[in-house]
């Protein structure tokens, strides 16, 4: 796979496209509408969803520099979750990287031939894109694994059979594929009917699989399994998938007692050593999470968002404060990611959504998908006793807003066009890791202001981190590279490598139009990228504010501006900086080179010759660069 040629791709798009962005479109009547008001769920959609408004403070927005993206593969079906995003990207201790995504080559909605793509890095280059699935069967969902043996592993819900399915060979990046049954049979010979896995390799040893999933719910032909409508139950091989020693487990309290059922992947599961954890991201339910230090064997419960109904059920109603008026509620969106630190803390992750069940007669709930905030909670937080209401809206202070959809105009109010179905909040599908100093990085997609078809506004992928265990976050920073497609792209689906080193490494997808052809929209059937990406960690701004370090900070005041702005640089010691601005092309508008002492310094340019746009600003300070983005709005 070639590696994608900034200056052949500027050169190719920047003249089709450029026509297209609308970077200060506000909403008309209609579409205000939408945003704001709740949108009607039956519980026929394949994943329910949830809660928050506009944060109207965050007006910096800040691009990552230098960006690497390979296209590894593509597909025609797009919806690579209903909701958390399984772990398919593994960098193995060589340097190589294997890649895996849901797959299809076909422009019809039947996708008879879905299954896993996958794709390997050699520490050279890429393999040829793939042209068939993995499975001799249709397929799903899957995730991508190794074990300490070195075996290769990619797991899926085969839709064909109606049971997990594990494909793997005894050499990673090499060798013949063999196929495995991983799900047992009921007392009837038959599999058991699931759909949704979520895998990963834990043990000592890296030997053990722990894998969750749901058995298939009554909208999708299934039956209901010890009262539940979408049992999540658990399962562990303590040899490599060999054999499975645990097998359809439902864990302590994940059971009738609590619960009516589970929806599509709004969960995951992560391990390390001896410890394993589960996080289930509820939306009409408790968002916890379950944990073992033994590998398996024993669990203990946190419960992090508190739903105030146990096993509510759809025109049940809910009147907390008893006023008449049925509440809404603040929930997650069912797409979470969840992080074990260098500790086996726990950090947990997830967009934020209101949903409200005001009519008691219609047998549906609403949504709110203009609610922005990307949700954020660890173990130190503790299980949640805060749970209030206020003027008829119910809240838990447990999880706090640390991201989300930003103002890039700077005038307080989100303007979209419109918002593509993704039963999401403005800022979701987040993804996170680690690097060896503790920082941890967290991506997620956001709506993006500024940039959209003419009738929907596009996604990109955001990236933030916290240098201090989750105490404090960085602003986000756009890491879609926008000054080269302009802005023209649906970045969704990232799924984050959890060890970081000196790069960020992630596989998302892309295409050209917001939103999906297989639910939410049902746009027309297209080809989708899937793009492997790497951000030097070097080039991301450091802490909140501005801060780069405790001693170093930088601000570009104002934003946007009609004519004139000014770099605000708070230096710690004696520094060599440059500063270079350039527009959505690259061609520079202004770059200075100057030798400063330690202290405070502003750097004055003026851009009342040029036009009305996106520029952007890298600052170069003691060979760390650190991007900025412009808006200049005459």
């Amino acid at each position: 796979m070639k590696k994608l040629l900034l200056t052949f791709c500027i050169l190719f798009f920047s003249m089709q496209i450029i026509a297209q962005i609308s970077p200060n479109k506000a909403f008309n009547s209609s579409n205000r509408a939408l945003i704001n008001d709740k949108v009607t769920m039956n519980g026929d959609e394949v994943l329910k969803d949830l809660i928050r408004e506009p944060n109207p403070n965050i007006i910096s927005m800040r691009m990552a520099m230098p960006i690497t993206e390979y296209i590894v593969g593509t597909t025609t079906y797009d919806l690579q979750s209903n909701g958390a995003v399984m772990d398919r990207i593994k960098r193995h201790n060589d340097g190589t990287i294997s890649v895996a995504w849901t797959r299809s080559s076909e422009f019809n909605t039947s996708f008879g031939d879905r299954g896993t793509g996958y794709n390997f890095y050699d520490g050279n280059s890429w393999l040829t894109q793939p042209t068939v699935r993995l499975e001799s069967s249709r397929c799903g969902w899957p995730s991508v694994l190794a074990t300490g043996s070195g075996k290769e592993i990619a797991i899926a819900h085969n839709t064909a059979n109606s049971y997990f399915q594990m494909t793997y060979r005894d050499t990673i990046g090499t060798g013949t594929w063999t196929e495995q049954i991983v799900s047992s049979m009921d007392s009837n010979g038959i599999y058991r009917d699931l759909v949704w896995n979520r895998s990963v390799v834990g043990g000592t040893n890296n030997e053990t699989i722990h894998m969750i999933g749901v058995t298939a719910p009554s909208g999708l032909s299934g039956t209901i399994y010890n009262g539940l409508d979408g049992a999540l139950l658990y399962y562990r091989s303590q040899d490599g998938g060999v054999t499975w020693d645990i097998q359809d487990m439902q864990l302590p309290t994940i059971d009738t007692s609590m619960f009516t059922g589970f929806g599509g992947d709004s969960y995951a599961i992560k391990a390390q050593g001896e410890v394993v954890c589960i996080a289930s991201f509820g939306e009409w339910d408790d968002t916890f999470i379950m944990k073992s230090t033994d590998n398996g064997t024993t669990w203990t419960k946190t419960i992090i968002i508190d739903f105030p109904v146990d096993k509510y059920v759809t025109d049940a109603g809910l009147d907390i404060d008893l006023d008449g008026i049925m509440d809404s509620l603040y929930t997650t969106d069912g797409y979470g990611s969840l992080l074990l630190d260098h500790n086996d803390m726990a950090h947990v992750f997830a967009g934020n959504m209101r949903v409200l069940d005001a009519d008691l007669t219609d047998a549906a709930s609403s949504y709110f998908p203009g609610t922005n905030g990307l949700l954020y909670w660890n173990e130190n937080v503790g299980p949640d006793t805060s749970g209030q209401i206020s003027n008829s809206v119910w809240w838990s202070d447990n999880m706090q807003i640390i991201a989300g959809a930003e103002d890039m105009d700077g005038d307080t109010v989100l303007n979209f066009v419109d918002i593509a179905t993704y039963y999401s909040s403005l800022s979701s599908m987040p993804s996170s890791g680690i690097d060896a100093n503790g920082t941890i990085y967290v991506s997620f997609s956001s709506v993006m202001e500024g940039y959209d078809s003419g009738a929907q506004n596009f996604r990109h992928v955001n990236i933030i981190k916290s240098y201090d265990g989750g105490a404090t976050w960085t602003d986000p920073i756009d890491i879609t590279p926008v000054s080269l497609f302009l802005g023209m792209s649906e970045c969704v689906f990232a799924s984050m490598e959890r060890d970081v080193d000196d790069k960020v490494r992630l596989l998302y997808q892309k295409d050209m139009e917001p939103g999906l052809c297989v639910r939410g929209d049902m746009d027309a059937v297209g080809m989708n990228d899937i793009v492997y990406l790497e951000l030097d960690t070097n080039f991301m701004v450091s802490n909140i504010n501005n801060i780069i370090n405790n001693n170093i900070s930088l601000d570009v005041y104002p934003n946007p501006t009609n004519a004139q702005a000014t770099i605000s640089l708070t230096l710690d010691q004696f520094s060599k900086v440059s500063i270079n601005v350039n527009d959505v092309l690259g061609r520079s508008v202004y770059e200075s080179n100057s030798n400063l002492q330690k202290g405070n310094h502003l750097v004055t340019f003026t851009l009342e010759d040029y036009e009305s746009g996106i520029y952007f600003i890298t600052t170069n300070i003691n060979d760390q660069s650190f991007g900025n983005k412009l808006i200049l709005n005459k």
